[in-house]
């Protein structure tokens, strides 16, 4: 999976979580099923939504999601800065800003 790929996917969760910008960080909030009320990053929230699989907001966790949606370990260490503001420079700010857009926050 590519980074438009994950983009649409993240863009067609926006009914299943309620977005928002918490502090620095990305988060998403269940809004149905087992998990409802949890709140979930970009990465595992499109794996959930993609596969019904659960996993925790952790390093770990969001590089078994990245894995099992087919993401290469430079895009989910990119998502994972993007998501988390961690930097302000490169293409994790222009993910940053294209996550963004999609969730429309």
């Amino acid at each position: 999976m590519n980074q438009l790929k994950f983009l649409l996917t993240l863009a067609d969760t926006t009914k299943a979580y309620s977005w928002k910008v918490d502090g620095n960080k990305i988060t998403g909030v269940a809004r149905n099923g087992a998990d409802k009320g949890r709140p979930f990053d970009p990465l595992t929230a499109a794996c959930r939504y993609t596969t019904n699989k659960t996993y925790p907001n952790t390093k770990r966790g969001r590089q078994s999601a990245a894995r099992v949606l087919g993401l290469s370990k430079l895009m989910s260490n990119s998502v994972q800065d993007a998501t988390q503001a961690s930097t302000n420079r490169g293409h994790a700010q222009v993910l940053r800003g294209h996550i963004k857009q999609v969730l429309g926050l």
